[in-house]
């Protein structure tokens, strides 16, 4: 089937009594991509997580993986998924080495070295012989992470995965997952409030308000546009836009009063001496980036959900 549409969710509809809890959802992710879905609380994130790993299974529309739908092979798409859904659960009284190698063997995954492979990328060797009991929070996330991918699974679907973890363990955790995605060419589908590891791991932004999406954003290609965006600090912003405009350069004011251009057919050497030329001064001049996080408030407030 190749990379395209390796998951594809099309037009689930989930309700609990009256209430639609999700409404057509459409989307589809790649062989190896890193997708993020991202929305209030109560937006209907978990609910897709839930149904595209088969702990929902009722609901309306489909979920194909390389275009087989997943209602038809139950037990064969428990080992296409793998996932940390809500708190990890492992036997307390059980070393984390000796829970991984328990739910290895449910998986079907005779190999050990896999596991210590895991272990090793996420850098958990330290804890594994210790009983999970005694774990800490980070250190049950990261073997829930660990015992989510033994089996190689097609699809990875971890739910706030960083959530309320260490800086230094969140690093760790976010190194793994382009590892997975990257060199396993696992499908990663990542919910989390923090749209900056967002941001930070993820190829592709899924924004989802009461059940519905609103707007799906590549972040490849808005770097690739946010690269032609410059903002002008100018004492004369009407005469710098009246200019630019005259030049077939789109140009408007921000809040501010600054000029943001879009300068795609143009250096920015070019425009300086273009300005130069036609005596308009401008005191300073820097690439616009909008962070996820501004993205994110605009489009829910432009976004209304019926």
């Amino acid at each position: 089937m190749g990379n395209e549409e390796f998951l594809k969710i099309d037009n689930v509809t989930k309700v609990y009594g009256k209430h639609n809890v999700l409404s057509n959802v459409t989307f589809s992710i790649n062989e190896g991509e890193v997708i993020g879905l991202v929305g209030p609380n109560g937006a209907g994130k978990t609910t897709i997580m839930k149904i595209i790993v088969g702990l929902i299974r009722d609901y309306s529309g489909n979920v194909y993986l390389q275009g087989r739908n997943i209602r038809d092979k139950t037990k064969e798409n428990r080992k296409n998924f793998g996932c940390v859904i809500e708190a990890p659960g492992f036997y307390p009284g059980l070393t984390g080495y000796e829970n991984l190698k328990y739910f290895a063997k449910i998986s079907g995954c005779e190999d050990e070295k896999e596991i210590d492979d895991i272990i090793k990328v996420l850098k958990i060797e330290d804890f594994m012989h210790k009983k999970v009991g005694k774990y800490s929070l980070g250190m049950k996330q990261r073997i829930g992470i660990a015992q989510a991918v033994l089996g190689k699974p097609d699809v990875l679907v971890l739910d706030e995965p960083t959530n309320g973890l260490d800086p230094n363990v969140v690093l760790e955790i976010r190194k793994f997952i382009k590892y997975v995605a990257q060199e396993k060419k696992i499908a990663v589908i990542i919910s989390s409030h923090i749209l900056s590891e967002i941001e930070s791991m993820c190829e592709k932004v899924i924004f989802i308000k009461e059940g519905q999406i609103v707007d799906i954003v590549s972040l490849e290609q808005e770097k690739t546009v946010q690269n032609t965006i410059f903002v002008f600090k100018t004492k004369t912003p009407d005469r710098l836009i009246e200019f630019l405009k005259r030049n077939e350069i789109t140009a408007q004011k921000d809040e501010a009063c600054n000029v943001v251009a879009n300068l795609e057919k143009y250096s920015i050497k070019g425009i300086f001496k273009m300005l130069e030329d036609s005596d308009i001064s401008v005191e300073e001049v820097y690439k616009q980036k909008q962070s996820l996080e501004k993205r994110f408030m605009q489009t829910m407030e432009e976004n209304e959900v019926e």
